[in-house]
């Protein structure tokens, strides 16, 4: 459970189709503080079992589709222990929940695609170290050519992008400067909680390529929030790209005081029925 995009195009073109779920989206990090053990490291996937992730509710339309979730940090501790990754503790009854709210804007007859995500601590922890990261590993002109793509970072625009020897290019920017950037063999990318930033470097060389962006925001106390906006585009050139999401991002900025009325209405965090048990189970490949 959580979002990921499934398939994009541009002017026909595939830029994401065959793209494992985790490799489509935003990931999370952060630390906790705990008296017993001391600091623990968290590590989110953009998709994550049931109940770590527990749907709040969900909003279709024809332009703005909305998601909003919450991520229990209880849960994910048990999962932790489970395995084995840290010692058994006795979970407190603090307030152990980060409320994520996911708003995608897919205008028609525009260059690109703009999705807000606003993360609010409504936990009793302090998350130490937060990182927000952007992860997609594009497959430019889809299966046929999926593992030959080139990339590159324009360090100016803050735009990361893959490409192939068609001139066909795919990329993505945040309105929230990024502090760290990375291309990367997908087989070989790697964070972690022990190894929570990327490494400021490109791949120099066709291949099966995945791009992901940072973006660092030390400490998230409760009731404090963080939002940013996303927009992704394609292109037949560099310049095209650069111009389509500095267009996109320019847009963005329009709506941000719509998405913050959205977030702060009490419709938006009402908990829908239809998620209550599903909830309560724990989801079986939920990658797949």
């Amino acid at each position: 459970m959580g979002f990921s995009i499934k398939e994009l195009t541009f002017k026909g073109k595939y830029l994401i189709a065959m793209t494992e779920q985790i490799f489509a989206g935003p990931w999370f990090s952060f630390k906790l503080k705990n008296k017993r053990l001391g600091t623990i490291g968290v590590l989110l996937k953009n998709v994550e079992s049931t109940p770590i992730y527990k749907m709040v509710n969900s909003r279709t339309g024809t332009i703005i589709d909305r998601i909003t979730l919450d991520f229990d940090i209880r849960e994910y501790l048990r999962k932790l222990i489970a395995q084995k990754k840290i010692k058994p503790i006795a979970l407190s009854e603090q307030n152990a929940l980060i409320r994520l709210y996911i708003d995608v804007f897919n205008r028609p007859n525009v260059p690109y695609i703009n999705a807000y995500f606003t993360i609010k601590n409504i936990s009793d922890y302090d998350l130490l170290d937060f990182s927000l990261y952007f992860v997609f590993d594009f497959d430019i002109n889809g299966l046929d050519g999926f593992d030959n793509d080139l990339s590159g970072y324009d360090e100016k625009n803050d735009i990361i992008y893959q490409f192939d020897d068609t001139n066909l290019f795919a990329g993505f920017s945040p309105i929230s400067k990024s502090t760290n950037y990375e291309t990367c063999l997908t087989k070989d990318f790697n964070i972690s909680s022990e190894n929570p930033n990327l490494s400021n470097t490109l791949y120099g060389q066709p291949g099966e390529i995945l791009s992901a962006l940072q973006i660092e925001f030390k400490t998230l106390k409760p009731d404090q929030s963080f939002q940013t906006t996303l927009t992704i585009s394609g292109g037949l050139s560099k310049e095209e790209l650069i111009k389509n999401i500095n267009e996109g991002k320019i847009n963005a900025m329009k709506f941000l005081s719509q998405v913050n009325r959205s977030v702060k209405s009490s419709q938006r965090n009402e908990q829908e029925e239809a998620f209550m048990k599903l909830n309560l189970k724990e989801s079986v490949d939920c990658n797949d």
